[in-house]
């Protein structure tokens, strides 16, 4: 099993690279990094997050509604991020400079660390319960499971 985290060390060593190539990669593995831990932080607080495309709106939603203003900060940036991501993947045409895609690293890495620090802290117990709230307030489903 591969850990989120994993895709960051490697975008970290493609964003030293000398090519553009490597750039959009690092960009790329940068964003499912951060992804992958947000998916898996909402797992571990009890949450069923949906599969395929949702999945992104998902996370960065919940995040940005938890309450908690580091956790929102990195909902915000992790929709960035994949935009940033699209971009690298997609939009061969546009070209993607080295300090661009160096801040995108760097967002993923900000991003993991917010999401990290909360999981194991005691802000925890409180962001749970304000994604709870936002779902059957706002959004009138609930995806968490005891």
């Amino acid at each position: 099993m591969i850990l989120g985290r994993n895709f960051l060390t490697l975008a970290e060593s493609w964003i030293k690279g000398s090519t553009e190539a490597e750039w959009r990669s690092a960009v790329s593995r940068g964003y499912y990094a951060a992804f992958h831990v947000a998916k898996q932080f909402m797992e571990d607080l009890g949450f069923l997050i949906p599969r395929g495309d949702q999945a992104h709106a998902y996370l960065w939603l919940r995040l940005s509604n938890s309450a908690d203003s580091q956790l929102q900060l990195a909902g915000s940036d992790l929709n960035g991020l994949r935009r940033d991501r699209n971009r690298a993947d997609y939009e061969v045409k546009l070209t993607i400079d080295h300090a661009n895609a160096f801040l995108q690293v760097q967002a993923a890495a900000r991003i993991i660390t917010i999401i990290e620090a909360t999981a194991q802290g005691p802000r925890r117990a409180q962001v749970m319960s304000a994604i709870k709230d936002y779902e059957r307030d706002i959004l009138k489903v609930v995806t968490w499971r005891p």
